[in-house]
Order: structure tokens, then C-alpha cells, then sequence
């Protein structure tokens, strides 16, 4: 089986005024309509699948049917901080193979595939200097447990280290460039990196974590992409592509 894993946590409108400062990303009006509808997307092709939201103590939520809501003490004025602690005591406790997504993300064909390679955890890269692994989806192998937990340990440890005045916003991100400044994202395949012993699958953003090049224009078909990420204001095309796309009884398929 797999996990499908997000993240949320309310905050205040003073985290989201700093999130706004650091990030063109529109406020989202109905995020559990989004986590809804991402995790009715993995559905679509993982039919077994297990679905998890990871909060805090105080977050309130409407109802999520089949959906486990797992919460810990977390600081919502820090909300990628939060996330980053919240994935790293979620591995530590449950099994199985993992993926950890954000809610404005549509899963757009089968990734069980994926966990037919040998890795700890697997990330999306793109060929870019900011920030050449997004953290919007990644991978825990679920035979490889132990590892996942090592890298994540050390990406929050960097994390906390080097970027938490960024742990409202992209510190994370951050931190992933520096883990693997040596590494050459020049490229766009899939490739394994060794990390001090912690097995690294490279998966490439463009089949495995889509989004178009231009912010307003994502409203089009794209049916050999495995992952859909409808980041900042791609996000009002999420909800039209699921209904045309990717629904069950749509006439086109994803």
C-alpha cells in the first residue's frame, strides 16, 4: 500500500502576510476542497491507497472521509518548519511506502512504479539555481524505512541549522540545495545520487512534479505527466483539469 501524506496547518493572517513577502503563491480560499480533491487524484489510479493529513493540535477540520488526520505539536507561525518536523516523526512511526505531497497537486497517472527502484527517499530536480529540488513531493521507500528517517533527520537538522528565518517559507528548499550542491541538474532523466549512505532517487520535475514555465498558463492537457504542481497562481487551473481530465467518468483520461 501506499501513503499519500499531506500537510496543514491553519495560521494566522499575520504567517500568511510573511508567506505572501516571500512568495508570489495566491491565498488559497478552500484548502480542504484542494486536499479533497488531491487525494480523490490518487485515488484515480492507486485505488488501495491510504490517506493522511499531518496538523497540529488546533487546526479544525471539516470531514475528511477515509482520510487519517495525525497531529502534533507543531508551530503554526513557522508553517515549513512544522512541515519538515511533522514528516519526520510521521516516518519514524508508520510503514509502508510514503508519499508526501502538498494539496494543490494532482496526481496524473500511476507511481507505484516508482518503488520498483532502489532508494531511500526519493526527490524531484529541475534544471535551476534558486532552488533545483522542489519539495512539493517526495518519496519514503517503505523497505527502506531507516534511511528515509536518516535523510530527513538531516535535512531538518540543516534546516534548522542554517535557514530557520526562513521557516515560514523556503528554508527547506534551501537547505536541499546546499545538501546537494555537488550534484549536476543539468540533466532531465531519472538518476540515483549516494549521500553518505542514504540512497537518493532523482526523479525529473518534468514528468514527476509538472508545472508550466509561466505562472497563468496551466490550463492546458497534459496526459504524459505523472505529477501536476498548480503552485502559486497556477492553483485556479487545479479544480477545471480534475473535472475534464482526471475524474472518474471523464471522457479523457490523465
Amino acid at each position: 500500500m501506499i501513503s499519500f501524506v499531506t500537510f496543514y496547518i491553519d495560521v494566522t493572517a499575520r504567517t500568511m502576510g510573511n508567506i505572501h513577502r516571500r512568495t508570489s503563491t495566491i491565498t488559497v480560499t478552500e484548502p480542504h476542497e484542494y486536499i479533497r480533491t488531491m487525494f480523490a487524484s490518487a485515488r484515480r489510479f492507486h485505488s488501495q491507497c491510504r490517506q493522511v493529513i499531518l496538523s497540529d493540535r488546533g487546526t479544525i477540520f471539516p470531514p475528511h472521509p477515509d482520510t487519517d488526520i495525525i497531529r502534533y505539536d507543531l508551530d503554526s507561525e513557522n508553517p515549513m518548519m512544522s512541515r519538515s518536523i511533522a514528516w519526520l516523526d510521521y516516518i519514524k512511526e508508520a510503514a509502508g511506502h510514503m508519499i508526501f505531497l502538498d494539496s494543490d497537486i494532482l496526481i496524473n497517472g500511476d507511481l507505484s512504479r516508482v518503488f520498483d527502484y532502489d532508494f531511500d527517499v526519493s526527490l524531484t530536480y529541475r534544471n535551476e539555481d534558486k532552488w533545483p529540488i522542489n519539495a512539493g513531493i517526495n518519496f519514503a521507500h517503505g523497505r527502506r524505512i531507516d534511511g528515509a528517517a536518516r535523510f530527513h533527520r538531516r535535512w531538518l537538522r540543516r534546516f534548522r541549522g542554517q535557514h530557520h528565518g526562513s521557516s515560514v517559507w523556503g528554508g527547506d528548499q534551501d537547505a536541499l540545495r546546499e545538501i546537494f550542491s555537488a550534484v549536476d541538474f543539468a540533466r532531465d532523466d531519472i538518476f540515483c545520487h549516494d549521500l553518505d549512505g542514504i540512497k537518493v532517487l532523482f526523479l525529473p520535475c518534468s514528468i514527476y512534479n509538472f508545472s508550466t514555465s509561466m505562472e497563468c498558463e496551466m490550463d492546458g492537457h497534459y496526459p504524459e505527466k505523472k505529477v501536476l504542481h498548480f503552485k502559486g497562481r497556477r492553483k485556479p487551473h487545479l479544480f477545471p483539469y480534475w473535472r475534464t481530465y482526471i475524474k472518474p467518468g471523464a471522457t479523457e483520461k490523465g
